[in-house]
């Protein structure tokens, strides 16, 4: 299956050995003059002498370095063009010989924003930069992200959902892995993002064909979050503080102190999301021929407190020696509720007039915590020819996190018939270290090789309680009891070539892995000793077209592991009528990713089109089947094969001076071939959404963004969900040189609504979501030593449901 893919990343990495030919260069470095940092993606152009024809085209960068090679010899124009800064042109720049090298030096570019107290922008940060193997969005570029995580910068992405408990699903999916700052997160997928706020956020690194250079995991791919650094000389910072009608509120703070070769950087955050819904579900079971109808009606809340500190060291030994030390330590609870009034009919099967009706009140809560302490150290050494080699080594400990559940019954006369109580301890332990080396091998041409080690322990126990109404007191269900142990180990080699032939540019990778794991557990038979050993190839491409036009293909191959709480084999509970377990047999799934990809721009004009296809083995889905009368179970499974197959749009235009608008557009068509034939062979949907985000800048301290959403319908492998759209809007104004506020009405016209409808065999489940209206929120941001402040504004969907797992 792998044979075709892995035949052409061979022949490419030996093409690229081939491609080194001696041609005249033209090379520099670009940087912010307001801050000497380095700027990426820069459009650096050669023109002939006299006129407006493009010979050459190049991009910087992340270390703001460009080259343009295979020129002729003559006499150029060079211009180097971002959004954001002003227009840069050097006159003359010649080459004189077949193998000349002009370096041109430095090129500062002056942004157009100058200081903090001119906040009227001519033109913004370009949302999204597109690149050889990855997209990036700028973190400054929405305003309603303003007291926000991760999760509200990126909702404003193609194929990026937030779903009405505020998870994050990419292209359908939640198996993405999250790294900030080039390490893999603590936490998985949405909760990851949670944990960074957006004040700290620089900008968002979007890799959905992974290279070999990333780990395998990750089924649509790696985010990677880049938090803010300054490179000023003494102390500079920022400050953010916000609350919301729906009682989240939140600080944040950053601080940078420079002192020659040694920086060092503090931050820390404290914030409380909140998210508050009307809850209404009808459900019917069938189990052991007894029909049992319920329907809940209730309010539903929860809440996230957070809080945490980094600090950070970098220590430059010498001018190719740089040493890094970093230390965190971070708290996070979350806790749900619901006090649901429940109506419950029962008909025993061939029972003629035997309907039982009762009426119960259902009082349910979860919590969630745990402390995290980690350390990082590292090393980047640069040797004489470019070769650079870097190494880093993180340890992470989750200390004592528990989660604890309760559920109570009550009878309308206010006497608890059933109740629970659950406790899970655990510790968690993570283990990483990597080393990387780069050789350039010519101007255009590099190789890298690498090595990874990574571990995942956890170690607990899981205790329950029910209420024996005959006794009125809780008591111990020891066959419930489970102790567990959870290891998964995996050790990495990866090799890559990436090379440049005129206006085209390529690189070729193969990873191997070798995987360990290891689950223990009480409950009998559901031990598990697992040992793998695969190849992932990756091939990215690109070719520079006339006219400012880009066409790029990638392709890459890829695991997703299953989740501890996948696999855990024993029952826990959402609330009285809806228990879960897990599945130690589940297996991962591999996934093949192919994009197609075309960019083009024109002035400051920029539109984007992506097409794509994934395909997926053993893909995982939460399945529901009747557990008890009236009692749901909820199981992961491999439920089979599934295909997406779709285009993204994304086109970002300034109107005039005061308006930018940007569109986004995303529609796939979607497929499974499901293993339960019993309920239907195949389920297909088309699936789209789409987001008009408009930014307006009023006077000259004032700026507004307005936007629309609409989320089309989907369907999963035992039912849909249905379409909903919402608008937000989110004002901010500078009032003074370093203070400025940002206030966010978020689902301005109340349209916002959630259905799901899940049907088989034995289970019919609707539920219907409604969030609590309004939520209008405010954010107040400080800054000092001329540290520059985000200019966007976001949206915060966790405010808008509660209850969707229910």
């Amino acid at each position: 299956m792998m044979g075709r893919p892995l035949i052409f990343c061979v022949l490419l990495v030996l093409a690229a050995s081939f491609s080194l030919q001696a041609s005249p260069i033209i090379r520099g470095k670009i940087v912010d003059k307001s801050n000497r940092l380095p700027i990426e993606a820069a459009d650096v152009m050669l023109l002939s002498g006299s006129g407006e024809t493009v010979v050459a085209q190049s991009f910087s960068d992340a270390s703001g370095v460009f080259s343009i090679a295979g020129v002729r010899v003559g006499m150029y124009r060079l211009r180097v063009r971002m959004i954001g800064y002003d227009l840069y042109e050097l006159a003359e720049v010649g080459c004189a010989s077949a193998g000349d090298d002009t370096d041109v030096g430095t090129v500062e570019l002056m942004p157009l924003e100058i200081g903090l107290s001119e906040v009227v922008v001519a033109a913004g940060k370009r949302q999204v930069v597109y690149k050889l193997d990855k997209r990036v969005v700028s973190g400054s570029n929405s305003l309603a992200s303003s007291g926000g995580t991760a999760v509200e910068i990126l909702e404003n992405m193609p194929s990026i959902r937030v779903d009405a408990e505020g998870g994050v699903t990419f292209r359908g999916s939640s198996g993405f892995r999250v790294y900030i700052d080039g390490q893999p997160s603590m936490f998985s997928g949405t909760q990851a993002l949670q944990q960074v706020p957006a004040g700290l956020i620089e900008d968002i690194e979007i890799i959905t064909t992974p290279s070999a250079r990333h780990e395998a995991a990750g089924e649509t791919g790696i985010i990677n979050i880049i938090t803010k650094k300054s490179a000023l000389e003494g102390l500079s910072g920022m400050a953010n503080m916000s609350g919301s009608t729906a009682l989240s509120n939140g600080v944040d703070f950053l601080l940078f102190r420079k002192l020659g070769r040694l920086q060092w950087r503090l931050s820390g955050y404290w914030n409380m999301p909140v998210r508050e819904s009307s809850f209404s579900q009808d459900k019917t079971t069938l189990v052991g021929g007894v029909a049992t109808s319920s329907r809940s009606d209730g309010p539903r809340r929860s809440a996230s407190y957070r809080y945490g500190a980094s600090g950070g060291l970098d220590y430059n030994v010498d001018d190719k020696t740089t040493l890094h030390f970093v230390g965190d330590i971070s708290y996070g609870d979350n806790t749900r509720q619901g006090d649901l009034d429940y109506r419950e009919s029962r008909l025993p099967a061939g029972v003629v007039g035997g309907v039982e009706e009762n009426r119960y009140r259902s009082v349910d809560s979860f919590y969630i915590y745990a402390t995290v302490f980690q350390g990082q150290a590292g090393f980047e050494r640069t040797f004489a020819k470019g070769e650079r080699l870097t190494g880093n080594f993180l340890l992470a400990y989750q200390g004592d996190p528990v989660e604890y559940f309760q559920s109570d019954l009550f009878d309308g006369g206010g006497l608890r018939r059933q109740g629970h109580r659950a406790w899970e301890d655990e510790l968690r332990w993570t283990v990483l270290g990597n080393i990387d080396y780069v050789k350039p091998v010519g101007e255009r041409s590099r190789i890298e090789a690498g090595y990874m080690y990574y571990s995942y322990l956890e170690d607990g126990d899981y205790s329950m309680q029910f209420w024996d109404s005959a006794k009125s007191e809780f008591y111990w269900r020891d066959d419930i009891y489970n102790t567990f142990y959870f290891q998964r180990g995996i050790h990495s080699l990866y090799a890559m070539a990436a090379t440049g032939i005129g206006k085209v540019d390529m690189q070729a990778g193969l990873r191997g892995e070798h995987t360990h794991v290891e689950l223990r557990s009480s409950v009998n038979g559901a031990d598990r000793l697992i040992n793998a050993i695969d190849l992932y190839p990756s091939v990215h491409a690109s070719w520079g077209l006339p006219r400012e036009q880009k066409l790029s293909v990638a392709y890459s191959y890829r695991i997703n592991p299953p989740a501890l709480f996948y696999m855990e084999p024993y029952i826990t509970y959402r609330d009285y009528y809806t228990a879960e377990i897990g599945n130690p047999d589940i297996l991962p799934e591999y996934i093949h990713s192919f994009e197609l990809g075309y960019t083009k721009t024109f002035g400051e004009q920029f539109l984007s089109a992506t097409a794509f296809t994934r395909s997926r083995r053993d893909k995982i889905e939460r399945l529901r089947v009747p557990f008890q009368a009236g009692v749901t179970l909820d199981s992961m499974a491999n439920v089979g094969r599934d295909r997406s197959t779709g285009i993204e749009l994304n086109g970002q235009f300034r109107i005039n001076s005061w308006w930018n608008l940007n569109v986004l557009g995303n529609a796939y068509y979607y497929e499974v071939d499901k293993m339960y034939k019993a309920e239907g062979a195949e389920e297909t949907s088309t699936n789209y959404d789409a987001t008009l985000n408009n930014l307006f800048t009023v006077g000259r301290g004032t700026r507004i963004q307005l936007d629309g959403n609409f989320v089309g319908p989907s369907v999963t492998t035992q039912g849909s969900s249905g379409s909903f759209w919402f608008v937000n809007f989110s004002v901010r104004h500078q009032f003074f040189a370093n203070l400025s506020g940002t206030l966010t009405f978020r689902d301005a016209l109340n349209s916002a609504r959630y259905r799901s409808d899940i049907r088989t065999a034995d289970l019919s489940s609707f539920t219907r979501i409604r969030p609590n209206y309004p939520v209008i929120s405010l954010t107040l941001s400080y800054t000092f030593n001329n540290y520059k402040t985000s200019q966007g504004v976001s949206r915060d969907n966790r405010d808008l449901f509660e209850g969707t797992k229910h």
